[in-house]
């Protein structure tokens, strides 16, 4: 039985590059514009505080991936830093990034 483990930097940085090939020039410009060294934001998965990568940043508006859903979300970032509301879209990069380019 495999038990899960949660995703590394250098496995993020792969998807992210494997991801990034599938998207639009404009969805690679936006992510060029707004990415940010990832780095690892408290989130509230029902009442417990995990972590997760937090891989580009609009304004107070993080785009992040959530390894338990294996998927690209966005939310506002509350002043602590923490994400503000968790999702479960399990969106690939370049839904994330037009809903990121929306926002």
């Amino acid at each position: 039985m495999d038990t899960w483990q949660p995703i590394s930097a250098e496995e993020l940085d792969a998807l992210v590059a494997r991801q990034l090939s599938d998207c639009s020039i404009e969805q690679q410009r936006i992510f060029e514009q707004c990415k940010v060294v990832p780095y690892l934001a408290k989130i509230d998965r029902l009442g417990t505080v995990e972590t997760v990568f937090v891989v580009a940043k609009a304004g107070n508006i993080a785009l992040y991936y959530e390894d338990v859903e294996e998927g690209f979300n966005i939310s506002d970032l509350l002043p602590d830093g923490t994400i503000s509301s968790r999702a479960c879209e399990q969106w690939e990069l370049r839904h994330a990034l037009r809903h990121l380019a929306t926002a």
